[in-house]
């Protein structure tokens, strides 16, 4: 008796911990899950919604956060992040919620969730990687992209305890998964026998002796891993291998199998989200730098009219907002956007002449414009340096069209239809006409083209110069002028008077 005691309290000191503590962990109460809908293909877009719902949820103390997944996948590189934005969460419990399917890239990110949890008729898998060519033809990666990317999905699932030989052979379509038939928790990898590469553990293996590595009667081959395949399983048999935790057909079910009462707090795509994709979509963003710029150059030649400061604050804001919202901007970008338009102001209106402030000014502008619309500032891959380029593209690009447009704008500035109208008319004076026997009042330009005076301020081109007894408000073309110099009237358009030093 004393014997069978002592050995029923030592099972129970050994084995108890490990029976609370899986208890707990499927009886976890979850008092603000969330679930976050990601349907769209993965890109740089998506991606951007997808920190955006993440950092909500973490804002609103989310303890459980489901991505409900139903993608065909994408870029390598935002599926890789998103698994890795994922993994990295540690604020809440994660689950890959697949209703329909996960394919190449979006079965990449469901490994970054600690539960993955789909419908029996759920698709997951298929995540070989292609690409176009100069001819535009679809082609397999070759073999060096395929093993980096193989040794970061084996990571992903050995972190999370998965199987990291049914991720290889998502990728790899000459990897054969064989599964131990008395532990089929247990795999194995080998070489297809038609592959063209050598085994990756052992580069002198045979790959047509591969065989002779297992025992068959042992190890049985994984059917959907077979040759010339990418591996591809429905929701039941990925419980079955250990790749998904549990099968769900719905949210209700999914609900019940974390014990929430009250479901979830879904966050979807609504309007603002459809808007910032819109905004960063490069042509779009090109757009509103162009007419920002020249908006801010029409209101510099036409001071005090306003409309040109309005529009171009409402295209940088809305620059800035998406980036905000896409998690790539920040106040440090604003505050060095703003300093560089005040450096631009003080070269124009303080300091004489083109010089350190005036450079210094365009490049934070130009530098906050980028900073903005990326994650980094100095490039350190090949995805990081492609981004680069593209942002770099569009800055160039807008400030090309503002050259031509500003050129334009100042030529025909008093002919164009709708500017004409907002341009005041040029300094007049009244004077008094006699026709036919009445005398009337009319007003005449106090300047004409041709007319010669005096500059009474520096012009960094605007300024003032007089013409007579007559104070008026003028804008130099070419090199600034001093006061006291003289100045003639080339040029009249709307309200703005362009003069020469003579």
């Amino acid at each position: 008796m004393i014997s069978a005691s002592i050995r029923y309290f030592l099972i129970c000191t050994v084995l108890l911990p490990f029976s609370l503590e899986t208890f707990a962990t499927d009886n976890e109460k979850y008092s603000k899950p969330v679930l976050i809908e990601f349907k769209d293909p993965i890109d740089s877009y998506s991606y951007k919604y997808f920190k955006r719902k993440l950092a909500a949820a973490k804002s609103a103390k989310a303890d459980l956060v489901v991505i409900e997944i139903n993608s065909p996948g994408g870029t390598v590189d935002h599926s890789l992040m998103i698994a890795q934005d994922l993994q990295d969460v540690t604020w809440a419990k994660t689950v890959a919620f697949i209703p329909d399917k996960a394919l190449s890239g979006a079965a990449l990110a469901s490994l970054g969730c600690d539960d993955i949890v789909i419908d029996q008729q759920g698709r997951i898998g298929d995540a070989g990687i292609i690409f176009l060519d100069q001819t535009f033809a679809f082609h397999y990666a070759p073999e060096k992209m395929i093993t980096d990317l193989v040794r970061q999905a084996r990571d992903l699932t050995e972190f999370k305890g998965r199987p990291p030989a049914l991720a290889e052979a998502m990728i790899d379509m000459d990897t054969l998964v064989f599964q131990n038939k008395n532990n089929p928790k247990l795999f194995e990898t080998r070489r297809a026998k038609n592959s063209g590469y050598p085994h990756r553990q052992n580069s002198n293996e045979d790959p047509n002796q591969f065989q002779q590595k297992l025992d068959l009667n042992e190890w049985q081959l994984v059917e959907e891993s077979n040759e010339g395949r990418f591996l591809e399983i429905n929701g039941k048999r990925a419980v079955e291998l250990g790749l998904a935790d549990a099968n769900a057909s719905d949210r209700e079910a999914l609900a019940e199998r974390y014990h929430l009462e009250n479901g979830f707090r879904v966050y979807r795509k609504n309007a603002t989200d459809v808007l910032v994709a819109w905004l960063s979509f490069p042509l779009i963003t090109g757009l509103l730098f162009v007419v920002g710029l020249i908006a801010l150059y029409f209101e510099f030649t036409a001071p005090g009219i306003g409309i040109g400061a309005l529009v171009a604050g409402l295209c940088f804001s809305l620059f800035f907002w998406s980036q905000f919202l896409g998690g790539t901007a920040g106040w440090l970008e604003v505050l060095i956007f703003v300093a560089g338009i005040a450096f631009l102001l003080m070269e124009l209106f303080v300091i004489p002449g083109f010089g350190i402030a005036g450079v210094a000014g365009l490049l934070m502008i130009v530098a906050s414009i980028l900073m903005a619309s990326q994650d980094f500032v100095i490039p350190q891959n090949q995805f990081q340096m492609e981004t680069f380029k593209s942002n770099l593209v569009v800055v160039a690009g807008s400030g090309a069209a503002f050259l031509v447009g500003a050129f334009f704008l100042s030529k025909y500035m008093g002919k164009v239809p709708l500017v004409s109208n907002l341009v005041l008319a040029p300094p007049s004076e009244p004077v008094e006409e006699e026709t036919k026997g009445k005398t009337i009042q009319t007003t005449h330009a106090v300047v004409e083209v041709g007319d010669w005076g005096v500059a009474e301020s520096v012009l960094r081109p605007a300024g003032k110069a007089r013409f007579g007894d007559q104070t008026v408000d003028v804008v130099a073309d070419g090199s600034f002028i001093q006061p006291e110099e003289q100045v003639k009237v080339i040029e009249i358009s709307g309200n703005r008077v362009l003069v020469v030093k003579v």
